[in-house]
């Protein structure tokens, strides 16, 4: 089985943007106004 990608539902996108990018390491190319966002990590979408 492969996981091709999944959503999350957030209430606080731009709380959200800055753990995924600042603490875990994520590429992140949206705004923190933005309602949907595109998570990176060592070139895998």
């Amino acid at each position: 089985m492969r996981l091709d990608g999944f959503g999350l539902f957030v209430e606080n996108m731009g709380e959200m943007i800055r753990f995924y990018r600042d603490v875990i390491g994520f590429e992140i190319k949206e705004d923190e106004n933005t309602s949907n966002v595109y998570l990176i990590k060592d070139g895998t979408l």
